[in-house]
């Protein structure tokens, strides 16, 4: 098990069907849990939300998060489950490195890693 925030990680795709969307992630600032873990980078990993509704989605919402807010039912989550997922309102709002903004509204979300888990620890000071 692991957990993963939004900040600092790189969006590398956004796949639209419908009132479904998926979020590929290139990498996430992440750390596993049970077991003394710094953080560092979980590569591989996607975001797949349903009965979405987006508000905004700027041309070049793609690369590193400067700022990423997800909230359940109005309570945010600072750190997300992966694998993991959530059941009710919920909003998402991303603001990244080049200025654009992604945001929208779910019924349901949940993380998963694409393939096998890949964890690249962090030695930035």
């Amino acid at each position: 098990m692991w957990q993963w925030q939004l900040a600092d990680s790189e969006l590398a795709e956004v796949q639209q069907r419908g009132e479904r969307v998926c979020l590929h992630l290139s990498a996430v600032t992440a750390r596993a849990l049970g077991a003394p873990s710094n953080w560092g980078y979980a590569l591989g990993v996607a975001l797949d939300l349903e009965q979405t509704n987006v508000q905004q989605y700027d041309t070049h919402a793609l690369g590193r998060i400067a700022e990423g807010r997800l909230s359940l039912a109005g309570q945010p989550l600072a750190h997300l489950p992966l694998p993991g997922g959530g059941q009710g309102l919920t909003e998402l709002h991303l603001r990244f490195a080049n200025g654009a903004v992604l945001q929208l509204t779910a019924q349901a979300w949940q993380c998963r890693f694409v393939a096998e888990p890949r964890f690249r620890e962090s030695y930035a000071c």
